[in-house]
């Protein structure tokens, strides 16, 4: 699964990130924004690997995936 956040209305709390992702979450810095992903992904073996998020990090991210673009106002983005 991978979730772009287009506004800021859809600006997750960090309950909701965990819910979607399925575990704790790890901040990613990518060209052009954030990825919100499982900080534990590359442990769990029913985690497949994500094309879209793994194409903005340029290495392989297992699991579902959020991505907030630097252009949207968000708590992630300092």
């Amino acid at each position: 699964m991978y979730k772009e956040i287009t506004n800021t209305k859809e600006d997750p709390t960090l309950e909701q990130a965990q819910k979607f992702v399925g575990g704790y979450v790890e901040l990613v810095r990518v060209k052009g924004g954030v990825l919100l992903i499982d900080e534990e992904g590359r442990l769990k073996p029913n985690y497949l690997p994500n094309p879209q998020a793994s194409a903005l990090y340029g290495d392989t991210i297992l699991g579902p995936a959020i991505f907030i673009s630097n252009k949207i106002k968000s708590e992630w983005i300092a």
